[in-house]
């Protein structure tokens, strides 16, 4: 395990250093949103198959817009806040990703140095649960806050704003079944080797 997550983590290092020098050499760096050319975001809250007023797919001036089942707003020379906000709903994701596996990295080669049933173990298992309940949250806010943003500054005519997208986020169900589960499985640990040193010291 900690030579897969070792691995995963150089992985990631190595995609990021490869596409920042590709970027520097062919034109342009393209990482994490940065340097895009061209900036595109899908309304997946407004369908286009009902009744709508054309006034809610009306794109901002210099944005084009395809209809499909989503209006989709999209512009090869975006400001430097479209830029910004483009980068901003990757980011978190990837903060996200990444943390979570440093905090497993941490774990593993702590349990190899102290043993699986000790406290810091333990405590260390409870941090990653509560990574991937309140982490995974947070990071699907701001990925959400940041797209309605963005699509705000692309459309016209729209409700779209930043304070939709605290309200319209998608909740990531599965990180937080998992964080809560981890943290179930690391207060587990905690009354284990409780009952253990009881037992030792009564021993």
């Amino acid at each position: 395990m900690s030579s897969v997550v070792r691995g995963i983590v150089t992985l990631f290092a190595a995609l990021m250093v490869a596409s920042l020098l590709s970027g520097m050499f062919v034109g342009g760096v393209h990482i994490l949103g940065i340097g895009d050319e061209t900036i595109c975001v899908t309304d997946t809250s407004t369908s286009t198959s009902g009744e709508a007023s054309p006034i809610e797919f009306k794109p901002a001036p210099g944005v084009s817009a395809g209809l499909d089942a989503h209006p989709r707003y999209c512009t090869d020379h975006p400001g430097a806040a479209q830029s910004l906000l483009h980068s901003a709903t990757e980011v978190p994701a990837f903060v996200f990703t990444l943390g979570a596996l440093l905090l497993v990295l941490r774990l593993i080669r702590g349990a190899e140095r102290e043993g699986l049933y000790a406290a810091r173990t333990a405590q260390r298992l409870r941090g990653v649960g509560w990574w991937l309940l309140a982490g995974s949250v947070l990071a699907a806010i701001a990925t959400s806050t940041a797209e309605q943003a963005l699509l705000a500054s692309l459309s016209r005519g729209g409700d779209n704003s930043a304070v939709t997208g605290l309200i319209s986020w998608d909740a990531p169900y599965m990180a937080i079944l998992t964080g809560l589960g981890v943290l179930s499985f690391a207060r587990i640990m905690r009354v284990g080797i409780t009952m253990r040193e009881d037992l030792d010291g009564t021993v």
